[in-house]
């Protein structure tokens, strides 16, 4: 499934593929509670704000390059998706910082498309 014409894992690709997954469940999650919509919010302005200090425009290709360095450096620090404290919701676990960070590179994202997100 990942793997290129050497045989070789195609890491990058299951790293944007975790990272586009972990955004779009944790944007999802944070549509109903407006405390996490907020720090959608404010991680989006972030990594606008990241972007721009790096002299890219806000485009589909700088996201996804954004998210897979981001997910890369996420892992390497030892996260891993939803595997936070247990919240008040359920059994679903809180969404951690960088779950958060992801959902807002998703919105972005979908934002660049001309998808527009309707608010609950």
């Amino acid at each position: 499934m990942f793997h290129s014409s050497a045989g070789q894992v195609d890491l990058p690709g299951m790293i944007l593929r975790l990272a586009g997954e972990v955004g779009q469940v944790s944007l999802a999650r944070s549509a109903d509670q407006a405390g996490d919509r907020a720090s959608v919010d404010q991680h989006a302005s972030a990594v606008r704000d990241a972007l721009n200090r790096a002299g890219h425009t806000i485009t589909p290709a700088a996201l996804l390059s954004y998210a897979q360095g981001f997910t890369e450096a996420a892992i390497a620090r030892g996260w891993w998706p939803h595997r936070a404290e247990r919240g008040s919701r359920d059994d679903e676990p809180v969404l951690d910082w960088e779950s958060l960070r992801l959902a807002a590179v998703c919105r972005m994202f979908i934002e660049t498309q001309g998808l527009g997100l309707h608010p609950a």
